[in-house]
């Protein structure tokens, strides 16, 4: 299971090679797979060939549909600019089609394994956005992920913490992290691995979780990232080096001044 790739495929890679060698078979993504990263097609790509059982919506494919449509980001002011910025590089280094598709994913998804039934989503079931479901949240919203559903286990993203929570009628939770984009937890724990969840389950029973910590290339990122003149790359290089959040309003307006990002968003917008 993992979530969050954000165009990062030199991580993606690690994990998928991780996880073939510790024998997955079966893969579920819970969305946020393009955006921020230098890779979108890359990373739909090496989904798609090692056979992603879920493709589901995550709030940056929600910013592809909402700019297909007309309507502005969710966020507003710098981060709207940022937004229209990455949409359009995505758009432009993703396959013809493909960025309809993402557009139009689902919010949630039900699969069944092993007897077990999964449901996938990104943020909560009805909406891939928000700041409702971090590892500390109110127990109200772990429960809303399944009211609703008959699912045993939920599996989400979102927000870049590895969590296993369960539910007051005691279905299991998990969010496995993200692949591209690890943040610190203020924790010892190493900030800028690649991160993702082996589930292993057999006949109607879960047999062990193991959250999952790879290293990759990060220089071999940034290479990429340079070679594609990525927008934003000071704060994707910071951010993929030390695991510092780096996206903050101000930093985002400071680049957007530089690069003149205001008048490219208005531009695009017309």
């Amino acid at each position: 299971m993992l979530a969050d790739v954000h165009g990062n495929a030199t991580a993606l890679k690690a994990v998928l090679e991780d996880a073939n060698k510790n024998s997955v078979t079966d893969y579920i993504s819970a969305g946020d797979i393009t955006k921020r990263g230098p890779s979108p097609q890359e990373c739909v790509d090496l989904l798609k060939n090692a056979s992603n059982e879920v493709w589901i919506m995550g709030n940056h494919e929600k910013t592809y549909h909402d700019m297909i449509n007309f309507n502005d980001p969710l966020t507003k002011g710098p981060k709207r600019v940022m937004e229209i910025v990455l949409n359009d590089y995505d758009k432009k280094h993703l396959n013809k089609g493909t960025y309809n598709w993402l557009a139009n994913l689902p919010y949630s998804q039900e699969i069944q394994f092993e007897g077990i039934s999964i449901q996938v989503f990104h943020s909560l079931p009805d909406k891939p956005w928000g700041h409702e479901t971090g590892p500390l949240a109110k127990q109200t919203y772990f429960d809303r992920m399944l009211d609703n559903s008959n699912a045993d286990i939920a599996i989400y993203g979102h927000t870049h913490k590895q969590v296993m929570r369960y539910s007051t009628k005691d279905r299991l939770v998990i969010n496995p992290g993200t692949v591209g984009l690890a943040t610190t937890s203020g924790t010892l724990e190493k900030s800028n691995f690649a991160q993702y969840v082996i589930l292993e389950v057999n006949n109607h029973n879960i047999i062990n979780v193991e959250f999952k910590r790879i290293a990759y290339n990060i220089e071999n990122e940034l290479k990429v990232a340079r070679e594609r003149n990525l927008p934003y790359l000071e704060l994707y290089s910071t951010l993929i080096k030390t695991g510092q959040y780096s996206y903050s309003v101000e930093n985002i307006e400071s680049v957007n001044k530089k690069a003149n990002f205001d008048e490219l968003s208005n531009t695009l917008l017309k």
